[in-house]
């Protein structure tokens, strides 16, 4: 039974693609989501001190906390019983740690549609999520979202001429 499902959110719209997704099936279960984001601690290699750092850090976390807020408004307003949490740490980490912690039944999440080199320099959180999640996984992969985006906008343009 599906009761708790955890959806991650980066800010970015590509992330936000699995919201429809999760909202369908919070509504078909009666299942609660847990919106989720990760701030990643900041490498620096500069002259700045620490009171800079902790600035830029505090900047992330307020702004962070503001769209996870704004995501759980509108959901809220749809009729979704929604909350959210703000992590700190390794993104995939953080997020199968906090799914185990929460006992979450499923989580739900887009790719980046990474591949070639920027995959191997920066991996892939979905896999590394796929491989240890205490549960399972839903993604939604953005690169089939684009492509479906582009062929709807073809036959809206056909439509409307």
């Amino acid at each position: 039974m599906i009761k708790r499902i955890m959806v991650t959110l980066d800010g970015s719209e590509f992330a936000e693609r699995a919201l429809p997704y999760a909202i369908e099936l919070a509504q078909k279960f009666d299942a609660e989501i847990e919106l989720i984001r990760v701030v990643q601690p900041i490498i620096m290699m500069s002259d700045f001190g620490a009171t800079t750092y902790q600035s830029l850090i505090s900047m992330e976390e307020k702004e962070a906390n503001t769209y996870l807020r704004a995501t759980q408004h509108e959901l809220q307003q749809i009729g979704v019983r929604v909350h959210y949490k703000l992590l700190e740490g390794s993104v995939a980490d953080a997020i199968i740690d906090q799914a185990i912690r929460d006992e979450v039944d499923l989580i739900v999440m887009s790719t980046h549609g990474r591949s070639g080199l920027s995959r191997w320099i920066y991996g892939s959180v979905a896999t590394k999520i796929l491989e240890h999640a205490p549960c399972p996984v839903f993604l939604v992969r953005v690169q089939h979202a684009r492509q479906e985006e582009s062929s709807h906008s073809d036959e809206t343009k056909a439509v409307a001429a």
